[in-house]
């Protein structure tokens, strides 16, 4: 999200070298095109004010890209948490309708 690509691989590289056995927990900005239509504009605002504030947005990736990232920087094994199952977990039952969204997820790497 504030760190371009190629800084998270290498945030990753480093995490990575950790004892056997160490978790990372970390979250991902999805792309926009991913996001559920009804929260792009919500996203969109967020982003213009990160702007603004001097802390852009830098990275966008897919589930499948921040898993790669992982097991390229030398993670054994990765877990992608979805909105949805978040949405399950933390969210069933309340009538008020509130759901996570998509744009931001959670990756578990484990080395």
């Amino acid at each position: 999200m504030y760190l371009a690509e190629a800084v998270i691989a290498g945030t990753f590289r480093r995490i990575a070298r950790l004892a056997a056995g160490s978790t990372l927990v970390t979250t991902f900005l999805r792309p926009i095109e991913d996001v559920e239509p009804d929260q792009r504009e919500q996203l969109l605002a967020v982003q213009r004010g990160a702007r603004a504030s001097g802390t852009p947005f830098l990275s966008f990736c897919t589930p499948e890209r921040m898993a790669a990232l992982a097991r390229e920087a030398g993670f054994r094994d990765t877990r992608h948490v979805p909105a949805e199952e978040l949405a399950g977990r933390y969210f069933a039952g309340p009538a008020d309708g509130l759901r996570p969204s998509r744009g931001e997820e959670i990756l578990v790497a484990l080395t």
